[in-house]
Protein backbone atom coordinates (compact mmCIF):
# COMPACT_ATOMS: atom_id res chain seq x y z
CA UNK A 1 0.00 0.00 0.00
CA UNK A 2 1.43 3.37 -1.05
CA UNK A 3 1.89 6.49 1.07
CA UNK A 4 -1.14 8.11 -0.55
CA UNK A 5 -3.46 5.14 0.06
CA UNK A 6 -2.42 4.78 3.71
CA UNK A 7 -3.06 8.42 4.48
CA UNK A 8 -6.36 8.44 2.58
CA UNK A 9 -7.61 5.54 4.70
CA UNK A 10 -6.58 7.35 7.88
CA UNK A 11 -8.30 10.58 6.96
CA UNK A 12 -11.55 9.15 5.51
CA UNK A 13 -13.13 8.44 8.91
CA UNK A 14 -12.33 11.98 10.08
CA UNK A 15 -13.71 13.46 6.87
CA UNK A 16 -16.98 11.55 7.26
CA UNK A 17 -17.46 12.91 10.78
CA UNK A 18 -16.51 16.43 9.74
CA UNK A 19 -19.04 16.41 6.89
CA UNK A 20 -21.86 15.71 9.33
CA UNK A 21 -20.57 18.24 11.86
CA UNK A 22 -20.02 20.83 9.14
CA UNK A 23 -23.63 20.56 8.00
CA UNK A 24 -24.72 20.85 11.64
CA UNK A 25 -22.63 24.01 12.04
CA UNK A 26 -24.36 25.58 9.02
CA UNK A 27 -27.68 25.07 10.81
CA UNK A 28 -26.34 26.42 14.13
CA UNK A 29 -25.00 29.58 12.49
CA UNK A 30 -28.56 30.65 11.71
CA UNK A 31 -29.58 30.65 15.40
CA UNK A 32 -29.47 34.24 16.66
CA UNK A 33 -29.55 33.18 20.30
CA UNK A 34 -26.00 31.79 20.21
CA UNK A 35 -23.38 33.70 22.17
CA UNK A 36 -20.38 35.39 20.57
CA UNK A 37 -18.15 32.61 21.89
CA UNK A 38 -20.22 30.03 20.02
CA UNK A 39 -19.90 31.97 16.78
CA UNK A 40 -16.15 32.27 17.24
CA UNK A 41 -15.96 28.54 17.92
CA UNK A 42 -17.98 27.77 14.78
CA UNK A 43 -15.64 29.96 12.72
CA UNK A 44 -12.61 28.07 14.06
CA UNK A 45 -14.31 24.75 13.38
CA UNK A 46 -15.09 25.88 9.82
CA UNK A 47 -11.41 26.72 9.30
CA UNK A 48 -10.42 23.29 10.64
CA UNK A 49 -12.81 21.51 8.25
CA UNK A 50 -11.40 23.42 5.28
CA UNK A 51 -7.88 22.38 6.29
CA UNK A 52 -8.87 18.70 6.54
CA UNK A 53 -10.83 18.77 3.26
CA UNK A 54 -7.85 20.45 1.57
CA UNK A 55 -5.51 17.72 2.84
CA UNK A 56 -7.96 15.08 1.59
CA UNK A 57 -8.13 16.70 -1.84
CA UNK A 58 -4.34 16.96 -2.03
CA UNK A 59 -3.95 13.29 -1.09
CA UNK A 60 -6.51 12.16 -3.68
CA UNK A 61 -4.92 14.35 -6.34
CA UNK A 62 -1.45 13.04 -5.45
CA UNK A 63 -2.71 9.44 -5.61
CA UNK A 64 -4.29 10.16 -9.02
CA UNK A 65 -1.05 11.71 -10.29
CA UNK A 66 0.92 8.70 -9.07
CA UNK A 67 -1.42 6.37 -10.98
CA UNK A 68 -1.31 8.55 -14.09
CA UNK A 69 -5.03 9.35 -14.04
CA UNK A 70 -5.08 12.91 -12.76
CA UNK A 71 -7.60 14.04 -15.38
CA UNK A 72 -9.98 11.19 -14.64
CA UNK A 73 -10.08 12.30 -10.99
CA UNK A 74 -9.84 16.09 -11.30
CA UNK A 75 -12.71 16.26 -13.82
CA UNK A 76 -14.79 13.44 -12.34
CA UNK A 77 -17.99 14.10 -10.38
CA UNK A 78 -16.39 13.49 -6.99
CA UNK A 79 -13.22 15.32 -7.99
CA UNK A 80 -15.25 18.44 -8.74
CA UNK A 81 -17.24 18.02 -5.52
CA UNK A 82 -14.01 17.71 -3.51
CA UNK A 83 -12.75 20.92 -5.13
CA UNK A 84 -15.99 22.81 -4.54
CA UNK A 85 -15.88 21.80 -0.87
CA UNK A 86 -12.67 23.82 -0.35
CA UNK A 87 -13.29 26.57 -2.92
CA UNK A 88 -15.09 28.97 -0.52
CA UNK A 89 -11.92 29.16 1.59
CA UNK A 90 -9.35 29.77 -1.15
CA UNK A 91 -11.28 31.79 -3.72
CA UNK A 92 -11.38 35.06 -1.69
CA UNK A 93 -7.55 35.01 -1.62
CA UNK A 94 -7.48 34.91 -5.43
CA UNK A 95 -10.40 37.11 -6.43
CA UNK A 96 -11.79 40.09 -4.52
CA UNK A 97 -15.39 39.65 -3.35
CA UNK A 98 -17.76 41.98 -1.60
CA UNK A 99 -19.62 40.82 1.52
CA UNK A 100 -22.73 39.75 -0.42
CA UNK A 101 -20.70 37.61 -2.81
CA UNK A 102 -18.93 35.97 0.12
CA UNK A 103 -22.25 35.06 1.70
CA UNK A 104 -23.38 33.53 -1.58
CA UNK A 105 -20.11 31.63 -1.90
CA UNK A 106 -20.72 30.03 1.49
CA UNK A 107 -23.57 28.08 -0.10
CA UNK A 108 -20.89 25.88 -1.69
CA UNK A 109 -20.35 24.39 1.76
CA UNK A 110 -23.55 22.42 1.15
CA UNK A 111 -21.66 20.20 -1.30
CA UNK A 112 -20.35 18.48 1.84
CA UNK A 113 -23.67 16.66 1.88
CA UNK A 114 -22.80 15.14 -1.49
CA UNK A 115 -19.36 14.14 -0.22
CA UNK A 116 -21.14 11.76 2.17
CA UNK A 117 -21.83 9.54 -0.83
CA UNK A 118 -18.11 8.85 -1.21
CA UNK A 119 -17.82 7.62 2.37
CA UNK A 120 -21.18 5.87 2.81
CA UNK A 121 -21.58 2.30 1.62
CA UNK A 122 -25.35 2.51 2.20
CA UNK A 123 -25.70 5.52 -0.10
CA UNK A 124 -23.52 3.90 -2.77
CA UNK A 125 -25.71 0.79 -2.62
CA UNK A 126 -28.84 2.91 -3.01
CA UNK A 127 -27.34 4.70 -6.02
CA UNK A 128 -26.49 1.32 -7.57
CA UNK A 129 -30.05 0.14 -6.93
CA UNK A 130 -31.58 3.20 -8.59
CA UNK A 131 -29.27 2.80 -11.59
CA UNK A 132 -30.40 -0.82 -11.99
CA UNK A 133 -34.06 0.21 -12.32
CA UNK A 134 -33.62 3.61 -13.96
CA UNK A 135 -35.64 2.54 -17.02
CA UNK A 136 -38.64 1.51 -14.92
CA UNK A 137 -38.38 4.63 -12.79
CA UNK A 138 -38.13 6.75 -15.92
CA UNK A 139 -41.32 5.24 -17.33
CA UNK A 140 -43.13 5.82 -14.04
CA UNK A 141 -41.94 9.42 -13.94
CA UNK A 142 -43.04 9.98 -17.53
CA UNK A 143 -46.49 8.49 -16.80
CA UNK A 144 -46.78 10.72 -13.72
CA UNK A 145 -45.84 13.79 -15.77
CA UNK A 146 -48.46 13.00 -18.41
CA UNK A 147 -51.12 12.42 -15.73
CA UNK A 148 -50.25 15.68 -13.96
CA UNK A 149 -50.51 17.70 -17.17
CA UNK A 150 -53.79 16.07 -18.22
CA UNK A 151 -55.34 16.40 -14.76
CA UNK A 152 -54.22 20.01 -14.47
CA UNK A 153 -55.65 20.97 -17.84
CA UNK A 154 -58.96 19.21 -17.18
CA UNK A 155 -59.26 20.74 -13.70
CA UNK A 156 -58.60 24.21 -15.10
CA UNK A 157 -61.48 23.93 -17.57
CA UNK A 158 -63.71 22.40 -14.88
CA UNK A 159 -63.07 25.05 -12.20
CA UNK A 160 -61.87 28.24 -13.85
CA UNK A 161 -65.33 29.74 -14.48
CA UNK A 162 -66.53 28.89 -10.97
CA UNK A 163 -63.29 29.87 -9.17
CA UNK A 164 -61.48 32.37 -11.41
CA UNK A 165 -59.57 33.81 -8.44
CA UNK A 166 -58.31 30.34 -7.36
CA UNK A 167 -57.69 28.54 -10.65
CA UNK A 168 -56.42 31.71 -12.26
CA UNK A 169 -54.36 29.91 -14.87
CA UNK A 170 -53.37 26.42 -15.93
CA UNK A 171 -50.16 26.54 -13.89
CA UNK A 172 -52.24 26.81 -10.72
CA UNK A 173 -54.26 23.79 -11.82
CA UNK A 174 -51.09 21.81 -12.52
CA UNK A 175 -49.83 22.71 -9.03
CA UNK A 176 -53.09 21.31 -7.63
CA UNK A 177 -52.57 18.12 -9.67
CA UNK A 178 -49.04 17.66 -8.29
CA UNK A 179 -50.19 18.14 -4.69
CA UNK A 180 -53.10 15.73 -5.20
CA UNK A 181 -51.22 13.07 -7.16
CA UNK A 182 -48.47 12.89 -4.54
CA UNK A 183 -51.21 12.60 -1.86
CA UNK A 184 -49.82 15.67 -0.06
CA UNK A 185 -53.02 17.69 -0.37
CA UNK A 186 -52.05 21.10 1.04
CA UNK A 187 -55.65 22.29 0.76
CA UNK A 188 -54.70 25.71 -0.61
CA UNK A 189 -56.47 24.91 -3.89
CA UNK A 190 -59.40 22.54 -4.19
CA UNK A 191 -62.39 21.98 -6.53
CA UNK A 192 -65.97 22.85 -5.62
CA UNK A 193 -67.86 21.76 -8.74
CA UNK A 194 -69.20 18.22 -9.16
CA UNK A 195 -66.97 17.55 -12.18
CA UNK A 196 -63.96 18.93 -10.35
CA UNK A 197 -64.60 16.78 -7.28
CA UNK A 198 -65.03 13.69 -9.44
CA UNK A 199 -61.76 14.42 -11.25
CA UNK A 200 -60.00 15.04 -7.93
CA UNK A 201 -61.22 11.67 -6.61
CA UNK A 202 -59.92 9.83 -9.68
CA UNK A 203 -56.54 11.58 -9.55
CA UNK A 204 -56.20 10.88 -5.81
CA UNK A 205 -56.93 7.15 -6.28
CA UNK A 206 -54.53 6.88 -9.22
CA UNK A 207 -51.92 8.75 -7.20
CA UNK A 208 -52.00 6.19 -4.41
CA UNK A 209 -51.18 3.40 -6.85
CA UNK A 210 -48.72 5.40 -8.93
CA UNK A 211 -46.67 6.51 -5.92
CA UNK A 212 -46.47 2.88 -4.74
CA UNK A 213 -44.83 1.71 -7.99
CA UNK A 214 -41.38 3.32 -7.54
CA UNK A 215 -41.44 2.39 -3.85
CA UNK A 216 -41.99 -1.26 -4.72
CA UNK A 217 -39.37 -1.19 -7.47
CA UNK A 218 -36.72 0.31 -5.21
CA UNK A 219 -37.55 -2.11 -2.37
CA UNK A 220 -37.30 -5.16 -4.62
CA UNK A 221 -34.07 -3.97 -6.25
CA UNK A 222 -32.57 -3.11 -2.85
CA UNK A 223 -33.29 -6.59 -1.48
CA UNK A 224 -31.75 -8.13 -4.62
CA UNK A 225 -28.65 -5.94 -4.29
CA UNK A 226 -28.17 -6.94 -0.66
CA UNK A 227 -28.51 -10.64 -1.57
CA UNK A 228 -26.00 -10.24 -4.40
CA UNK A 229 -23.53 -8.51 -2.06
CA UNK A 230 -23.96 -11.26 0.53
CA UNK A 231 -23.42 -14.00 -2.07
CA UNK A 232 -20.35 -12.18 -3.41
CA UNK A 233 -18.92 -11.92 0.10
CA UNK A 234 -19.54 -15.64 0.73
CA UNK A 235 -17.86 -16.54 -2.55
CA UNK A 236 -14.76 -14.53 -1.63
CA UNK A 237 -14.58 -16.21 1.76
CA UNK A 238 -14.76 -19.68 0.15
CA UNK A 239 -11.95 -18.78 -2.23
Amino acid sequence: MSFWEKNLQRIEGLVYALIILSVSSIVLETHKGLSAEWHVGLKKFELFTYIVFTVEYALRLGFAIRQGRVKSYAFSFFGIIDLLAILPFFLPFIIAFDARALRTLRLLRMVNLIKIVRHSMAVRTLVKVIQSIKTELGLTLFASLVLVLMAGMMMYYAEHETQPDVFTNMSQAIWWAIATLTTIGYGDIYPITAIGKLLASVVALIGIGLIAIPTGLISAAYVKALKDDAQSADTKKEE
